[in-house]
């Protein structure tokens, strides 16, 4: 393995995926090279492995700041792999991702404008999140995985989560002592606005972890907690560890536990009632929405739609969007089925898709040959995203593409693109 080269280097701009990336002459020639915690204009030494396309970088003296480098709100960030843009300005933040999703896009659309709607908050506003724990020698370590490990690492606080979910993390050490194994904990709100677990754990929990937790509940601290061990075929259960959100119709949203939801409450409402208007204007009289989770769209989708099917594969997340859609007396029909083996009917006019990050190639395929007028597009991967409107560019057009600050301090965004099919010439 050859020697690490150091080297003067200026960042210039930023990868998707989170990492600065510099230009440096290595051996006669010029070499990008992909640096993390890096932020646009920084002045930087650094040492570079070359042997490596691109090459990899880490800074080891910060020379000169950037304009766009602000001092990081948690002094982890450097280490825990949870806020990779924390080093950044929010302006630079929305700049970059705006940037990487018109890079994403099928060239012949990137003169599309892109509407960017800033984070109403840009710390403290986490009211859901995953954290790692590992439990071994007697010691017990809970955080984020560190970047590029599976090594969690230990914060003294988390700036980024709402109150009640900073005081359950901090409980995770006391309420795991004397255990042996890993897993993780999913922290999210319950009744009350009580943080509530979701824990999934290989190896052996301590006999006093569900006094603790029962004693937890009793207290106030926590509403329920349900643990799930490697090999077993139901979680035990302590109170009620239901979690709930504000709807975006104002009502209360019942989530699966341990299931997906956005990150922020608030905002996520915002973002739901921007697909409903995109969904409204294309005036359908029947529309099928795809992984559509525990209803978060669903729950206004069914006030504009009057055939709205909702297809998700999750059981738990199912039995939320339908006790979500009766709560409100609403009738959308909930279908639990993969998306991407989900037939719609020819009445279907609008599809709304949220897919996982890895996208949703098999089924922008299908809709590349359909008839249906109106996609909308939610994504919270550009470039998944960037793959699977390429297939659909050759049937449809672009409308409008807007971004969502929905998870601030990381390089991760959340974009609505809408596309209209084209009409035959």
């Amino acid at each position: 393995m050859s020697k690490p080269t150091v080297a003067r280097a200026t960042i210039g701009s930023l990868a998707p995926g989170g990492d600065a990336v510099a230009h440096v002459d290595i051996g006669g020639q010029r070499r990008a090279v992909f640096v993390p915690h890096g932020a646009p204009g920084d002045v930087v030494l650094a040492e570079i492995d070359d042997s490596q396309r691109p090459a990899r970088g880490r800074i080891l003296e910060l020379l000169s700041p950037g304009p766009e480098r602000v001092p990081p709100a948690c002094r982890w960030s450097a280490r825990c792999g949870g806020c990779d843009w924390m080093h950044l300005s929010a302006d630079a933040q929305t700049r970059a991702h705006v940037e990487h999703v018109v890079g994403a896009l099928p060239a012949e659309w990137r003169h599309v404008t892109v509407v960017a709607h800033p984070a109403p908050a840009v710390l403290a506003y986490r009211s859901r999140a995953r954290v790692h724990v590992r439990c071994r020698r007697g010691r017990v370590e809970v955080g984020m995985h560190a970047a590029r490990t599976h090594d969690p690492v230990p914060v003294d606080r988390c700036a980024v989560l709402v109150p009640a979910l900073e005081g359950a993390r901090r409980s995770l050490t006391a309420l795991f002592e004397h255990s042996a194994g890993r897993g993780e904990v999913q922290l999210a709100l319950g009744v009350g606005g009580r943080a509530v677990l979701d824990v999934r754990w290989s190896g052996d929990l301590a006999p006093a972890f569900f006094g603790r937790v029962e004693r937890a509940v009793s207290a106030g601290d926590l509403a329920g907690a349900r643990a799930t061990l490697a090999g077993a075929s139901r979680p035990a259960v302590v109170g009620d560890p239901t979690p709930w959100i504000a709807g975006a119709d104002g009502v209360p949203l019942r989530l699966a536990p341990g299931g997906f939801a956005q990150v922020s409450d608030g905002f996520s409402a915002t973002l739901a009632h921007h697909v409903a208007d995109l969904v409204r204007s294309g005036k359908p009289a029947a529309a099928v929405e795809l992984y559509a989770g525990v209803g978060t769209f669903s729950v206004l989708l069914a006030r504009e739609v009057r055939d709205l099917v909702v297809v998700e594969s999750g059981r738990e997340a199912c039995d939320a969007a339908r006790a979500n859609l009766a709560a409100r007396g609403l009738g959308a029909r909930v279908v639990e089925a993969d998306a991407e083996g989900f037939t719609w009917n020819e009445a279907t006019k609008v599809v709304v898709l949220d897919p996982p990050r890895t996208g949703a190639r098999a089924v922008t395929e299908r809709l590349a040959r359909s008839r249906v007028a109106r996609i909308v597009y939610v994504s919270c991967d550009p470039q998944t995203l960037g793959r699977d409107l390429r297939l659909l560019a050759t049937a449809y057009d672009v409308r409008g593409v807007a971004t969502f600050e929905m998870f601030p301090q990381t390089s991760h965004v959340e974009t609505v693109v809408t596309l209209d099919r084209r009409r035959a010439s």
